[in-house]
């Protein structure tokens, strides 16, 4: 687990190995966790889309902010998209992911270049969308 320490350095906080990649296994890691920092639950819980590990921090970090690493959203465009989507289109989701000030902004920008680019039934784009308020800083 990685952390921001008061002078804005990323630091390491711990370190597992853990043989099977169950929410059990994460839960108790994050039990572990909790009994060495002294601060409490952390504030917010940055991880990709990793199902199993959403579900264990809900469990063991109840009040923590769980988001979805941006980057790891972003740098799937480009696959999941058709080529000639991505390619004619992606500056424009930047700027709709990016460049927005408020929820409704968002809204409005990411639903003009997913009609314009013909993308409005793309399921992962649709997902995507559905998981805004977890990855878009727009929402957070």
């Amino acid at each position: 687990m990685l952390g921001v320490d008061n002078h804005g350095q990323t630091i390491v906080l711990a370190c597992a190995f853990l043989s099977k990649e169950t929410t059990e296994s994460f839960v108790w890691m994050f039990e572990e966790f909790k009994k060495v920092m002294l601060g409490g639950e952390p504030k917010t819980i940055i991880i990709d889309q990793d199902a199993v590990m959403a579900i264990a921090i809900s469990i063991a970090f109840p009040t923590t902010f769980h988001r979805l690493c941006i980057w790891h959203i972003t740098s799937k465009f480009s696959v999941k998209l058709p080529h000639s989507a991505y390619k004619e289109y992606w500056l424009e989701f930047q700027k709709a992911i990016w460049d927005t000030d408020n929820k409704d902004e968002f809204d409005a920008k990411w639903n003009i270049v997913v009609t314009k680019a013909c993308l409005t039934d793309h399921p992962w784009l649709s997902s995507m969308f559905d998981l805004r308020e977890s990855w878009v800083p727009a929402y957070t």
